[in-house]
């Protein structure tokens, strides 16, 4: 018997919206980049200065279509104090991206939602960081269960020391939060 997983484009938008609000309630003017744009939806209900969405499935809201994790290295991130990474999974190879792109600025807020269990798959980035691969190799689902841990680490590495963040508890563990860039 295979088990399934139903993808539910923002499963909680309130508790969504919320978490958005929170995280640039500080900010006079919102210039968000919306990387898992979706059809529009969260950033529909806040007011924007700016707001570039990126969707890889076409016809999905008025975004640019493409692999965000491609776009991002070459997008001039200082034109943005919002990133928001909404993702299925856990954005661990985007948010890498976002910091190796030398025109991140400090103080940019990045949104994130990293969903996880002992199934899910993770990024060759994160495998290859923390230099795991034979262990990888030799007993996947033992290394898939420490997803999470492995995201809040690669984070850590990257000099964020204060996230905030709340998690639901499903078949999934799925952690919702944001940091600002130090």
């Amino acid at each position: 018997m295979k088990r399934h997983s139903t993808k539910t484009d923002n499963a909680s938008i309130a508790d969504k919206l919320f978490l958005r609000k929170e995280a640039t309630k500080k900010l006079s003017a919102l210039r968000v980049l919306d990387l898992y744009a979706g059809e529009n939806i969260l950033w529909g209900n806040v007011q924007t200065k700016r707001y570039y969405g990126i969707e890889l499935v076409s016809g999905k809201g008025k975004n640019l279509c493409g692999d965000n994790r491609r776009i991002v290295e070459s997008l001039n991130l200082s034109d943005f104090n919002v990133i928001d990474c909404d993702s299925y999974g856990i954005p661990y190879d985007v948010i890498l991206k976002i910091f190796q792109n030398k025109t991140l600025k400090k103080g940019t807020v990045i949104i994130y939602t990293a969903i996880s269990n002992k199934m899910s798959a993770l990024s060759k980035e994160c495998v290859h960081m923390f230099r795991i691969e034979a262990l990888y190799k030799k007993s996947p689902t033992l290394v898939r269960a420490k997803g999470l841990e492995l995201f809040y680490a690669m984070l850590e590495k990257q000099g964020i020391n204060v996230i905030y963040y709340y998690k639901e508890k499903t078949t999934f563990d799925k952690h919702y939060g944001y940091f600002v860039v130090n």
